[in-house]
């Protein structure tokens, strides 16, 4: 990362400290954080890495004096510039003003009914209390600009909508900017990009982290990433703090999270389970409102094998995921599921694994009701039986029974992306569509899910669809890749083929800015017959 400069500016004292900060479900239960302490200089950017569930979030949101729903803080204090940020006075006067936050979801920080414009010159007038109507302007203008943006009339009354993903991002950076913050709090914001847009996104962080004496505490499954921008680095296990040391030193390796993933071979090479049909897509257009997003997309996913759709931000990859699964109305075109024999028997053919877990599941709702709700509506089945089947389902995706009785918000990222799987195959599907289901987790919980996968495919004989920014993953685990751009194919074909010899200039550069090489090992393209 260029520009930046360990050891810079200092100051007297900590901007932020955290004393012996536990915090826990509500409703009882054990620590999902346990008495951390941690310390953040002025000036000073401090790293956070650990795996999916050990804290790492609730860690960075108690800076804003926030907890998750579910949670509750059980013992510790919080101190931002010597204020309490959960008292809502100390609250009133840091968010904004002194500490920032931007996390995966831009969206979320985005008013969808309100113009760009009208948004960041909102945020300026509230967090910087400038008045004048020329100098809010010009303020908007130069966040604008700050973060790689353009600053005319026309861009300013764009909607969030009209945004591509990285757009999205830098406007929810400006409006994290806007107050002029001393700490920003950044939770894996690169996480939902592709490798080209996180590439430019981790490149202009450098450079606001670099400018002046700002300091943050930046959480992230990315470690080369941590190391390039990060002063020193602590790491969670199991919500405590088990290791602190500067970046770019070897720290332990992360624990398991105790279930099985059967490892080695080429996944891809092992024969599926009698697969039992086949989808294919003919002249797929789709659009939203009035604005065209797919453009003639026709192919075929190949029964009982995973394909993988990649492709730059906003090329409508998940538009694409929606219509496979039936939850965007197609323009014209069509999408077909070939069965073959008897099928699954009452299921639904084709299902969505959304991207956003916690979003997916009701949060009031325990796992078993969760799962209940599809075995008994579109499985029909008795209650009592539909109870032994929950159980069965979570043990086919590493679940314990004790699972069923926690609520969303009692589990880890990995854990509610496993139960998200066990709702889907609850409904017996055939097909699942899987968009960016492991963007927010660390690289060992997604692999394990990754795995999980491939093991359902081969067992139950499923057709995937793995809508991925992760070329590597894709290099592993799909036998075809789908390259999507601007709403058309740009390429198709075999993995090794794609992912090795890329054809077209949008394949070319995704593979250029990924974080590490993406062709699988010699002996796993051999077993694959590439």
């Amino acid at each position: 990362m260029t520009g930046h400069v360990p050891g810079r500016l200092t100051g007297t004292g900590p901007l932020a400290e955290v004393t012996g900060l536990t915090l826990g479900p509500a409703t009882g239960g054990p620590p999902v954080l346990r008495d951390a302490v941690l310390s953040v200089s002025r000036g000073q950017v401090l790293g956070v890495v650990g795996r999916s569930g050990s804290g790492k979030s609730s860690l960075a949101y108690s800076l804003l004096g926030h907890v998750r729903p579910g949670l509750e803080v059980r013992g510790g204090t919080v101190r931002v510039a010597g204020l309490d940020p959960f008292d809502r006075g100390g609250a009133r006067r840091l968010r904004g003003r002194v500490v920032s936050f931007l996390g995966q979801d831009p969206a979320s920080s985005l008013n969808p009914a309100l113009r760009i414009g009208t948004q960041i010159a909102e945020a300026v007038r509230l967090r910087a209390s400038v008045k004048r109507s020329t100098d809010v302007r010009a303020r908007v203008e130069e966040l604008l600009l700050s973060v790689r943006l353009p600053a005319d009339r026309a861009f300013q009354r764009r909607l969030p909508g009209q945004l591509s993903g990285g757009q999205a991002q830098r406007v929810a950076l400006a409006l994290a900017l806007a107050g002029a913050p001393s700490l920003l709090v950044l939770d894996e914001p690169t996480s939902n990009l592709d490798t080209v847009l996180a590439a430019g996104m981790r490149r202009l962080l450098g450079e606001v982290l670099a400018a002046g004496d700002r300091s943050a505490l930046l959480v992230s499954h990315d470690p080369a990433w941590i190391a390039s921008v990060a002063d020193d680095v602590i790491r969670l296990e199991g919500g405590r703090i088990a290791a602190v040391g500067v970046p770019k030193a070897p720290m332990p390796v992360l624990p398991s999270d105790g279930v099985a993933h059967p490892r080695g071979g080429d996944p891809r090479s092992v024969a599926p389970a009698a697969a039992v049909g086949e989808l294919s897509v003919h002249g797929l257009d789709a659009a939203h409102g009035r604005v065209s997003v797919l453009h003639g997309i026709s192919l075929t996913v190949p029964a009982g094998r995973c394909t993988a759709v990649v492709g730059p931000s906003g090329s409508g990859k998940t538009t694409f995921a929606r219509c496979l699964a039936g939850l965007h109305r197609p323009t014209r075109g069509s999408v077909e599921w070939r069965e073959r024999g008897a099928g699954r028997g009452g299921g639904a053919p084709v299902q969505l694994v959304a991207q956003d877990a916690r979003g997916a599941l009701n949060p009031r709702e325990s796992v078993r009701t969760a799962l209940l709700r599809p075995l008994t509506g579109i499985g029909r089945r008795p209650a009592q039986d539909a109870a032994h089947e929950a159980v069965r389902l979570l043990g086919l995706v590493g679940l314990e029974p004790d699972v069923l009785g926690r609520r969303p918000g009692e589990l880890s990222g990995g854990q509610r992306q496993r139960v998200a799987l066990a709702r889907t195959l609850a409904a017996r599907p055939s097909v699942l569509v899987c968009d960016e289901i492991t963007s927010a987790l660390d690289a060992e919980t997604a692999s394990g899910i990754l795995e999980l996968l491939d093991s359902l495919r081969r067992t139950l004989g499923l057709t995937v669809v793995m809508v991925t920014h992760d070329l590597a993953a894709a290099a592993r685990h799909a036998e075809r890749v789908v390259v999507l751009a601007e709403g058309r194919v740009a390429e198709a074909g075999p993995a090794d083929q794609v992912l090795v010899t890329p054809e077209h200039p949008v394949t070319r550069e995704l593979l250029a800015c990924a974080d590490g090489p993406v062709r699988a090992a010699p002996e796993q393209r051999s077993a694959h017959g590439g």
